[in-house]
């Protein structure tokens, strides 16, 4: 079996990463993976190679949060001629599942359904703004054959009172819990590369540097963390962006006037080993601002290393965070509750070790990549069962394309392909 798996973002992140996690597992039950990435300029396509999985880059846009008309007229534009190039590679390729990560982005979705092949529609974080949601969440009902949610909350947000009729499947990411563990070995070993000693606490975060995950936030956590506990060091690891070059200056500006020396921020940029720097630290935080996650992979990293998490209270993080157990849930916006909840963790070393514990098994029960591989699995089932119980659905061979039955959600899309799309469907 074929899955295609189309990401509309060049920079690795979240979407990536399931991909890369997920690909070896699936093919050891019997699915192999294409990921379809955009022909632009970011560090996606490297990372999946080089863990020997098959992208195909091609022009893809993607719906952007400004206000420019040029910009969204760009995507209009570009809409009909990139469902045209997913279609064919759907045909070259034999896909037998379409599956695609974000709301916003439908061009995957509607090539799957001009050529008839199942769709399982990702909804992947709460950032959607509520008018957008109204505006997409109709063509989900209409094109996909599943939907899987990155947590329960996101339900509720996308749906509502209105149920779907199409299965509905959460799911949470995948963590490789062999390769993320506790280690002292480990923890030595980072802490010594970064100049950090020993048994200084360390509050740490993992997290590309961008305004949805709140960076400034950390360091302004870090600040009253500080004043509290001044031997404390700060490990900030995480990619910074072409596109974000004065959220980066803000954060820079913002540690400089902490008061903290600037040698206790020890920022290691994007790093593909990043189970290596979990173990060397004592709480990680997540920062991350409202209507921005679903879930947030590093938190249930940072659990399956065996450390604890004090989060913000965003999408469906409370989800992956055992209240208690595994770590703890503030507010949002909030950095004097972010360094409160820390510094009862760093002073007591008995809930930290207990809270690690527990976290570290909850990972392993609940998050661990094999775990994920079989929901995902159950996803394509059942969005296969759903799709040929669509009215008109036939069974295509290879390389043949069908008309759409014309239900409710796919016709306006059609009409807005123009006759281009029309003529090759012929």
């Amino acid at each position: 079996m074929r899955r295609l798996h189309v990401i509309h973002y060049p920079i690795y992140g979240g979407p990536h990463n399931e991909a890369l996690r997920l690909s070896a597992p699936l093919a050891d039950l019997g699915w192999d993976t294409t990921v379809v990435l955009p022909d632009e300029p970011g560090n996606a396509r490297e990372r999946l190679e080089s863990a020997g999985v098959e992208v195909v880059s091609m022009p893809l846009g993607r719906l952007r949060a400004v206000r420019s008309p040029k910009a969204h007229l760009q995507f209009g534009l570009g809409l009909a001629p990139q469902v045209l190039a997913i279609r064919r590679l759907i045909r070259e390729r034999q896909i037998d599942v379409v599956q695609i990560g974000g709301l916003v982005n439908p061009h995957a979705a509607i090539a799957a359904r001009l050529e008839h092949v199942p769709l399982v529609w990702q909804i992947v974080d709460s950032r959607t703004p509520k008018t957008l949601v109204k505006a997409f969440m109709p063509m989900v009902r209409g094109l996909a054959d599943a939907v899987m949610f990155d947590g329960e909350s996101l339900i509720d947000i996308h749906c509502g009172q209105k149920p779907l009729k199409q299965p509905a499947i959460v799911y949470y990411p995948p963590v490789d819990t062999t390769r993320f563990q506790p280690s002292s070995d480990q923890r030595r070993r980072t802490r010594s590369e970064y100049g950090i000693p020993e048994k200084v606490p360390v509050v740490g975060m993992v997290a590309n540097w961008n305004p949805q995950k709140g960076i400034e936030n950390f360091v302004r956590a870090a600040g009253f963390i500080y004043r509290q506990q001044p031997d404390t060091w700060f490990l900030m690891v995480g990619a910074t962006y072409a596109t974000h070059t004065a959220y980066t200056s803000q954060i820079e500006a913002e540690m400089a006037s902490s008061g903290i020396p600037r040698e206790r921020f020890v920022t290691v940029g994007e790093r593909s080993d990043v189970e290596a720097f979990y173990p060397a630290m004592d709480v990680k935080l997540i920062t991350s601002v409202p209507l921005s996650e679903g879930t947030t992979t590093t938190a249930m990293e940072a659990a399956s290393c065996g450390v604890p998490v004090v989060a913000t209270d965003v999408g469906a993080v409370r989800e992956v965070i055992a209240e208690e157990r595994s770590g703890l849930v503030v507010p949002p916006l909030e950095p004097a509750a972010l360094a409160q909840a820390t510094l009862s963790l760093l002073t007591d070393s008995h809930m930290r070790a207990a809270m690690g514990g527990d976290a570290r098994r909850l990972a392993v029960e609940r998050y661990d990549v094999n775990v994920c591989a079989a929901t995902h699995i159950d996803a394509f089932e059942q969005a296969v069962a759903h799709h040929r119980g669509r009215p008109g659905s036939t069974k295509r061979s290879p390389g043949q394309s069908e008309s759409t039955s014309g239900e409710f959600g796919v016709e306006p899309v059609q009409s807005a392909l123009g006759s281009e799309a029309r003529a090759s469907r012929r």
